[in-house]
């Protein structure tokens, strides 16, 4: 049955009245589900908590509309996957969403004319029918790469991120940098990526609590953006270039240290603060003018949104003429980039960010 996702087939109006009608559809889940009898559900919810449960919702329609925009469909598939093991290692019973699929159902029935509801509910019938194949998949854990001559190093920092370490955090990566080159960009791929990937990882699996993950991710952000500032400077005369991060992103180093590293051949960059909205973000690019605009993107649930902004920066060439390139662990979660139509370059890595860079130089 897995294959079903594959016949998928929205209408552009569908999507528009549940992308319309999305607040109402994700507040009678909500509230269906705090007044379920079921004890799954009731556990499920009360686990964790409302606010987290109604942020659970939120970003589990945006992945729905997302996937449907860009017909990604591996985008369902992964985000269940992991959604299901992130709850699982919580020690919650995952049959629970079975009966909180039959409330999405419910409600976009209620929501939206049959016919386009019908459209949206196939995906609902495809998550039912591959439900044990999700919880099969997310007993698999994935193992985070660390090159093999880093390992002794990987887990020293990883010690001091979980133990408050920072002055001995700050010391490790001065004191190897040199292996490196004294290449901060190269520092931060071999290690500093797989750090982060390692910290939310634990935070998923509940193996560490929210505030060790808020600080392991502050402190990096604070030492590796510290020791990027000591080797560039800006030069207003270079070509300018806009990075921003898109929807409601949490964490912006990955697009800082891009950001620094388009600095580092000679163009002048201006990063955008991560909170700001979609209109903010194009009128700053229609007053800017930059010749290139670099957008990333690290939620799935957050593709729309770039989908969105790509399209309507191109579709009015008077007011922006320039290059859009598009990267971020959203776009990359599963073996088939996530295509975003209008973009003109999408970046895996540094090195392939280098060459389009080169190029456009």
């Amino acid at each position: 049955m897995e294959n079903r996702v594959f016949a998928f087939k929205v209408t552009s109006i569908s999507l528009e009245y549940f992308k319309q009608r999305s607040f109402g559809i994700i507040f009678d889940v909500f509230n269906s589900m705090n007044s379920c009898e079921n004890e799954l559900v009731k556990d499920y919810v009360c686990n964790i908590g409302n606010e987290e449960f109604y942020e659970s919702l939120k970003y589990h329609n945006n992945l729905i509309y997302s996937s449907i925009l860009t017909k990604n469909h591996d985008l369902l598939k992964d985000f269940f996957i992991w959604k299901y093991s992130v709850y699982s290692s919580r020690n919650i019973d995952v049959d629970c969403f079975l009966q909180e699929y039959g409330f999405w159902k419910e409600s976009v029935l209620n929501h939206l004319y049959p016919s386009h509801a019908n459209e949206i509910n196939i995906i609902y019938d495809y998550l039912i029918s591959n439900h044990e194949n999700f919880k099969i998949n997310a007993s698999k854990r994935k193992n985070i790469f660390v090159n093999s001559e880093y390992q002794d190093l990987f887990g020293e920092l990883l010690f001091c991120l979980l133990n408050s370490g920072k002055n001995e955090f700050y010391s490790l990566v001065r004191r190897n940098l040199n292996k490196f080159d004294n290449d901060i960009f190269l520092f931060t791929k071999e290690l500093i990526k797989p750090l982060m990937y390692k910290i939310g990882q634990m935070w998923q699996l509940n193996e560490i609590s929210v505030a060790k993950e808020h600080f392991a991710t502050s402190l990096i952000d604070e030492i590796i953006n510290d020791l990027i500032k000591e080797n560039f400077f800006e030069d207003s005369n270079n070509p300018l270039v806009l990075t921003s991060t898109v929807g409601n992103e949490l964490h912006n180093l990955g697009i800082k240290i891009v950001g620094k590293f388009i600095e580092s051949h000679g163009f002048c960059v201006k990063n955008l603060s991560s909170k700001i909205s979609n209109k903010e973000l194009i009128n700053s690019i229609y007053v800017l003018k930059p010749k290139l605009v670099v957008l990333s993107v690290t939620l799935p649930s957050n593709v729309a949104t770039l989908q969105e902004i790509v399209k309507e920066l191109k579709s009015d060439l008077n007011l922006f003429s320039g290059k859009i390139v598009i990267g971020g662990q959203g776009l990359f979660s599963t073996e088939k980039i996530v295509s975003i139509e209008d973009a003109d370059f999408c970046s895996r890595n540094l090195e392939e960010l280098e060459s389009f860079l080169k190029n456009l130089r």
